[in-house]
C-alpha cells in the first residue's frame, strides 16, 4: 500500500485554531525558528498533511501522530505500527507519502533554470550524457526529473544527502525510470508523478515494487 496525498496551501493560514488538532507543539516550535512566512507555513502544513492522510487511513493511530528522526532526519512514526510516512514542500504545494514499506517522495517547482555549476553536482556522468542529448528546451524538465527521484530515493534510503549522489544512478530511458544502485542488496522503484497544476515535478521511490499512484488532493 502506497498513497500520496498533495495540497495546495496558497491562501491557507496553518496558525489558524482549526488546525490545532493536526498540529504537535514541536512542530510549532519548528516553524517559529523559520524567518520567512512562507516556510513557516509550508512546515506547518507538512504536518498538517501528514495528519489529515492519516486519518484517511482510519488506523489506531493518535492524531496528531508522534514521530522520531533516525540520526539524519528521517521521520519514522512513534510507536512503530507498520506504516512509513515521508513528506516534501515546494512553491504552493506539500505532498505527503504513507506506505507500508520504507518510502521517500519529493516535490518540486521546475521554474527556475539549473546552473551548469549544480547540473554537475547533482548529475553523474552517464546522467549528464543523457541530460546533453536531450532537446535544450527539454534539458530543465530533465534535470529535475533527476532531482526528484535523486531525493525520493535517498530518503526512502533514510540517508538524506549523507549518501553521495555518486554511489548511485537513475536510468531516464527506461519507463518507469529505474534506479541503479550497489549501496545495498535491496531492490527499490520509483516513478515520476504528476501534479494537476502544471510547474512541478514529484518522485516517488520505494522499497520493492511499485504500481501506478494517482495523486491525491486534500
Amino acid at each position: 500500500m502506497i498513497r500520496v496525498f498533495a495540497m495546495n496551501i496558497k491562501g491557507h493560514d496553518f496558525e489558524a485554531p482549526k488546525w490545532d488538532a493536526y498540529l504537535s507543539e514541536a512542530r510549532r516550535a519548528e516553524a517559529e525558528k523559520r524567518k520567512q512566512p512562507k516556510n513557516r507555513q509550508s512546515c506547518l502544513a507538512a504536518e498538517v498533511l501528514l495528519n489529515l492522510a492519516l486519518k484517511l487511513l482510519d488506523k489506531d493511530i493518535s492524531i496528531p501522530a508522534v514521530y522520531e528522526r533516525n540520526s539524519h532526519g528521517k521521520p519514522y512514526l512513534s510507536p512503530d505500527c507498520g506504516i512509513y510516512v515521508n513528506w516534501s514542500h515546494s512553491g504552493d504545494y506539500v505532498l505527503c507519502a504513507v506506505a507500508d514499506r520504507e518510502v521517500g517522495v519529493d516535490i518540486q517547482e521546475t521554474w527556475r533554470i539549473p546552473s551548469d555549476s549544480l547540473v554537475r553536482k547533482v548529475l553523474t556522468q552517464e546522467e549528464k550524457i543523457f541530460y546533453e542529448s536531450c532537446r535544450e528546451e527539454e534539458q530543465k524538465e530533465c534535470f529535475y526529473q533527476y532531482w526528484v527521484l535523486k531525493e525520493s530515493f535517498l530518503k526512502a534510503l533514510g540517508t538524506g544527502f549523507y549518501t553521495s549522489l555518486e554511489k548511485f544512478q537513475m536510468d531516464l530511458t527506461e519507463h518507469p525510470p529505474r534506479i541503479v544502485q550497489n549501496i545495498n542488496e535491496k531492490h527499490y522503484a520509483c516513478r515520476l508523478l504528476e501534479l494537476e497544476e502544471e510547474g512541478y515535478i514529484v518522485g516517488i521511490c520505494s522499497e520493492g515494487a511499485l504500481d501506478e499512484i494517482t495523486v491525491e488532493y486534500i
